[in-house]
């Protein structure tokens, strides 16, 4: 896949994210903040807990990373079994996921929470080696406990998992879930430090519209597929234009030749 294809996806897990941000707060704010307290107390006082906080998200960013090469490589597989341009397909698979995030995010969304408590089976079965990671008193045990962080079951994460299934490829996919998951680790990371400040973001108008932007980022998605569909067709039907008047000036080639002997 080319940058010009994989930008666009890029900035697609860059948007989910932001969209996402009030989600985050709400969904991992609260494991956030628990992991402070799981931070020996002499090391997490002032600029210390920014930095602890930071090392969780990028042990997080690093599962994701992973799971979106699985998903990038699996993806094209599946891809190219399907006819037409593979990006419309995935950018409609991202529409209708993005709507379904949209629902999710208002508390609608019972497809996607099928799919997390699908997912919770593999958190309980982790859990226990989170607990051996406490007291966290090493950049190490905090790198892993963020690493195993990332295997929480979220909506949120699921539909970026998705678009990164379309990147085509194992590096493109990782490389899509990179850009959604360093996007998510300054709001989290805030979210631990300031938590009681940061829960007014979980209430009134702010769930909502995260809910619009997602909407309205699932019709961009839509109709990049319809247009990217719609100039396929044309490029298609060009050819069979073009070469419509060669073949007749080939077929009247003969008549010529016999009227000038």
């Amino acid at each position: 896949m080319t940058f010009d294809s994989l930008g666009p996806l890029i900035a697609s897990a860059a948007l989910i994210a932001s969209a996402g941000s009030v989600h985050c707060i709400g969904m991992c704010g609260g494991i956030s903040s628990a992991l402070t307290f799981s931070i020996q107390e002499s090391r997490r006082q002032g600029v210390a807990l920014w930095g602890w906080q930071l090392l969780f998200g990028l042990g997080r960013v690093g599962t994701y990373c992973a799971l979106g090469a699985l998903a990038g490589a699996l993806g094209g597989l599946f891809l190219e079994q399907l006819p037409g341009p593979t990006m419309a397909v995935g950018l409609a698979l991202s529409g209708t996921l993005m709507l379904l995030l949209s629902l999710y995010l208002l508390g609608q969304g019972a497809l996607l929470q099928k799919i997390e408590k699908i997912g919770q089976r593999l958190w309980r079965a982790l859990q226990p080696m989170t607990r051996k990671l406490m007291p966290v008193d090493h950049p190490a045990k905090a790198l892993a406990l963020g690493a195993l962080w990332g295997f929480l079951p979220c909506g949120l994460i699921y539909t970026a998992l998705a678009l990164a299934a379309t990147a085509g490829s194992a590096f493109a996919g990782a490389l899509v879930m990179l850009c959604f998951g360093l996007v998510t680790v300054l709001p989290v990371a805030t979210t631990g430090v300031l938590a009681s400040q940061l829960q007014r973001f979980r209430r009134g108008a702010w769930p909502t519209l995260a809910s619009l932007l997602t909407a309205c980022l699932a019709l961009v998605f839509f109709w990049q597929a319809w247009s990217m569909t719609q100039h396929n067709h044309g490029s298609h039907s060009m050819p069979a234009a073009t070469t419509a008047p060669l073949n007749d000036s080939r077929t009247h080639q003969p008549h010529e030749h016999h009227a000038h002997p």
